[in-house]
This record gives structure tokens, C-alpha cells and sequence, in this order.
């Protein structure tokens, strides 16, 4: 069900035929992730829990967008793309598969970052192209997870390691940001709700750009993650509420 390698007479027959109605996007970005994680680490996620998701709820699998917002990370490195554009960007996507018979579009979101800009595509939707509200969901697949989140931590490299074990370089891991510690303080949670998303701010707080401690990190407890995930989020999609 990868769209990119239909073509008309195929799609045009799982349209009319086949009860086709949904597609997914996979949206990450490219951004730091330590030593031991490639750039790629949250598309790379999203990328392997889309595909599963498509097959299971029969949905049109989009090509990937690698790219995000990731300001937060600097100086350390990342490519970032202005939220207008993406806002814009995603909006024609949207546009596109609804006049050619998709009625629901879900993103599921591997960045954090990427929160904000993904509120405002609806709004875009109904306020520019008249669309229908119902048409355009957001996942944040981390959200299905029943432990915390962290970034190239714990969490994050146990699932590489499932995924993209050639990927991951666990000589080259550290420990950053205590998560379990710093949670304790209120000064914590009330300067990382102001300001972690700042320009730089990520890098503010975990000093070496890691949050969690990679080094608890191992395939098995990825690969029960990843199932989780993939569960829920199929679950949620295919969910009558929805359609």
C-alpha cells in the first residue's frame, strides 16, 4: 500500500473497490541525537510503526517527510524547516489526496517538536481550503507508550536497536539528562514547560543533547515497545469513531 509505487489503474481500483479510504504520514525529523543514534532516529521510527499500521488498517502509506521543526537543538545539529511552510506544506498534501477520494489522513509524528506546527493544520485546512474538519488526525506515537519518553535515552535507542541495530553505536553512548531525578523538582518542570522548545533550550538542559540514559537500552524491551505502539495506533485508526 505504498503510494509511491501505485499506479492509476491500481489506486483507482482500490478506491472504488477495496473501501480504501485513509492514508498515513510519517513525519520526523532530522536532528541530533547523541553519539550513538543516527540524525534519522525519529523518521526512522515512525517509518517502521507506519508501515506495520498501514498493512494492519488497510491505509494508503505515504512517503516520509524527514524533515521538522528542531530549532530547539541547536548548536548542536538539525535542519529545520519554518512552521509556516510545513503547516502549508502538509495542507497541500491533504488537499491533494482528498480530491482524489482520500477522506482521512493520520500523521504520525516522531518529534516532539513537531507538536505545534501540527495543531495549526487543521485550523489551515477548514480557514484556506474549506476542508472538512474531520479529515486530518495527528499521532504522537510516543503517547501510546505506557513508560515515559526521552530522547536517545533508554527509550529511543531500545527501539533503534529493534529496528536499526547497524544503526546504533552503544560505544559511543552516554548518560544525559537524569529524567527520574530532575523530576522531583518543581524548578524543573516549570523552566522545561517555558523554555525546552526555545531555540538552543533542549541543549540547555541535558548539556550533552541526550535525555535519559541510553545505556539501560536492549532490543527485547524495543521490540515490546514497538508492539505497543503499533497496537494501540491500529486500534485507534480502524476505530468506527473515526471513519
Amino acid at each position: 500500500m505504498e503510494i509511491k509505487n501505485l499506479s492509476q489503474n491500481k489506486f483507482s481500483s482500490l478506491i472504488k473497490d477495496s473501501n480504501c479510504e485513509s492514508a498515513i504520514l510519517p513525519l520526523g525529523s532530522i536532528e541530533q541525537h547523541g553519539d550513538h543514534l543516527p540524525f534519522s532516529t525519529d523518521t526512522l521510527i515512525v517509518e517502521h510503526i507506519s508501515n506495520i499500521v498501514s498493512t494492519k488498517s488497510k491505509a494508503f502509506l505515504l512517503p516520509s517527510l524527514f524533515y521538522g521543526v528542531s530549532y530547539e537543538h541547536e548548536p548542536h545539529f538539525n535542519i529545520s524547516i519554518d512552521y509556516n511552510i510545513l503547516v502549508d506544506f502538509i495542507s497541500c498534501i491533504c488537499q491533494s489526496l482528498s480530491m482524489h477520494g482520500i477522506k482521512r489522513m493520520y500523521v504520525i509524528n516522531g518529534h516532539h517538536g513537531n507538536i505545534g506546527l501540527l495543531q495549526y493544520v487543521g485550523q489551515n485546512l477548514s480557514s484556506k481550503y474549506a476542508m472538512n474538519t474531520d479529515f486530518f488526525y495527528i499521532i504522537n506515537y510516543w503517547q501510546m507508550l505506557e513508560t515515559g519518553f526521552d530522547h536517545a535515552g533508554e527509550i529511543e535507542t531500545s527501539i533503534m536497536m529493534a529496528i536499526h541495530p547497524n544503526l546504533v553505536h552503544m560505544d559511543l553512548a552516554k548518560i544525559g539528562l537524569d529524567i527520574k531525578r530532575q523530576e522531583s523538582g518543581s524548578g524543573y518542570k516549570l523552566g522545561t514547560n517555558m523554555s525546552i522548545n526555545n531555540p538552543a533550550g533542549f541543549v540547555k538542559f541535558t548539556k550533552n543533547g541526550i535525555w535519559g540514559n541510553p545505556l539501560n537500552a536492549n532490543a527485547i524491551e524495543g521490540k515490546k515497545m514497538l508492539s505497543q505502539v503499533i497496537e494501540k495506533i491500529s486500534a485507534l485508526i480502524t476505530d468506527p469513531k473515526f471513519r
